[in-house]
């Protein structure tokens, strides 16, 4: 029964983030229905009140502290490339080096390269959408296919890749000690493989959409985003490169740490664009970068409150337990795990949060992993699992993609769940057997 009513919470958030409800009150909803539940209907001894006043509070703050100058200081960074035109620059000269006839390619290579150089994907996606807009209009793509094209560049292979600045390579690699560059040569044919298949079935997307007679239909709001950008001053596209060069060196090739980086590339930016920066409302620009990233982290520490309430359930430890004997390699089953509440939260970075600690308990601090390369492995494993299932159709971002694109889940889902789902699973399948080929596990 315990179990039973546990799978039905964990339900209930996919239900409730699906229909709009906002994470706090989700992860509120959630908690209070599995500990009541579980309370009454149950034969465990449950504290209502230390649960919630305690472990929920605590799972918040918890992560709340640990993540804090990653979201924001990342939050800072990516709007100064937003409100500078920087991220613009970037993604206008790669589109018009590669020309109108490599429209996809130059689309996913814009998205990629703006996601690698520590830029949120929500950031980009809002700087490249006008842009998006008229290269699938002078190309005749339909506009079904905006949220797959785009998450094929900014969504994918960057979260996972040694060296991303991107918070899914981040929290496993700090968790677990080892640099952002963890099992560097399996990550990066990982990362290669997964983006031919990316390429691959982006363009059998375009080709079966023209095959059907599909065309782009502009909308009233399409005209308006793609005016947006006319006559806006634009920074040099090799200067606005630097701040993301400048980051990923410091990131990388010193041990400052990510914040120290990520401060070292917001003073960089502040510098390479202090041209098309609006230094009367410097203050304002920061501060709405801060707010940014304050939302987010506090959405995502959310979720992990309600992770630390269904980790004092007896049910978790079942459930848990079943999951780590899955099989004898600690890479597949906390592969699965963090898999699993991603898919669940509609949160990867939430879903490393809550699982990252039982998987310190099941394997590290049981001896199953002991070597540095095998926590190299393992980081490398969690970064991509937490990028398959968390973009299930309840993710935040998808939705809010979906919905700011003019489309529905109906017309755009299935081109971009294979592309956000089905491919870092593939890729995933490919990285396991690879750790253990280059002695990760």
């Amino acid at each position: 029964m315990q179990v039973i009513l546990m799978i039905l919470g964990l339900a209930l958030v996919m239900v409730l983030i699906f229909r709009g409800v906002p994470i706090f009150f989700t992860a509120l909803i959630a908690s209070l229905f599995i500990v009541v539940t579980t309370a009454i209907l149950t034969t465990a001894q449950i504290n209502l009140s230390q649960i919630m006043i305690t472990e929920f509070v605590n799972g918040i703050a918890g992560y709340f502290g640990s993540y804090f100058w990653l979201f924001i200081l990342g939050a800072i960074f990516g709007k100064l490339f937003e409100v500078s035109g920087a991220a613009d620059s970037i993604a206008t000269g790669i589109i018009n080096k590669l020309g109108e006839k490599a429209i996809v390619p130059a689309i996913i290579l814009a998205g990629f390269l703006l996601s690698y150089g520590g830029v949120s994907v929500f950031v980009a996606f809002f700087a490249m959408y006008p842009l998006m807009l008229s290269m699938f209009k002078k190309a005749d793509i339909t506009r079904h296919l905006l949220p797959a094209l785009y998450f094929a560049g900014a969504g994918t292979a960057t979260g996972m890749m040694p060296g991303s600045p991107a918070a899914h390579n981040i929290i496993p690699t700090q968790f677990l000690g080892v640099k952002t560059t963890a099992a560097f040569v399996p990550g990066m044919i990982a990362a290669a493989f997964e983006m031919v298949l990316v390429f691959i079935w982006i363009y059998y997307c375009v080709r079966r959409a023209k095959k059907q007679g599909k065309h782009f239909e502009a909308t009233a709001a399409d005209e308006e985003a793609m005016k947006s950008r006319a006559g806006k001053k634009l920074p040099n596209f090799w200067l606005s490169l630097v701040p993301m060069v400048i980051l990923l060196v410091l990131l990388n090739g010193t041990s400052l740490g990510v914040a120290p980086s990520l401060a070292g590339g917001i003073v960089a930016a502040l510098i390479c664009f202090y041209k098309t920066i609006d230094w009367k409302n410097v203050w304002g620009i920061l501060s709405s970068g801060t707010t940014g990233g304050l939302i987010t982290l506090f959405n995502t520490a959310a979720i992990v409150g309600f992770g630390t309430v269904v980790k004092v359930m007896p049910a978790f430890t079942i459930m848990t337990d079943a999951i780590t004997k899955i099989g004898g390699s600690p890479l597949v089953s906390a592969s699965i795990a963090v898999g699993l509440i991603a898919g669940i939260t509609g949160s990867g970075t939430g879903g490393q949060g809550i699982a990252l600690p039982v998987v310190k308990t099941n394997y590290i601090d049981t001896g199953l992993i002991t070597t540095s390369a095998q926590l190299e492995g393992l980081a490398r494993c969690v970064s991509i699992a937490a990028l398959t299932l968390d973009s299930l159709p309840h993710c935040g971002l998808v939705v809010s993609v979906i919905n700011y694109t003019g489309n529905t889940h109906k017309t755009s889902y299935i081109a971009a769940g294979v592309t956000n789902v089905v491919i870092p699973i593939i890729t995933l399948c490919l990285l396991i057997p690879l750790c253990y080929v280059f002695g990760y596990a």
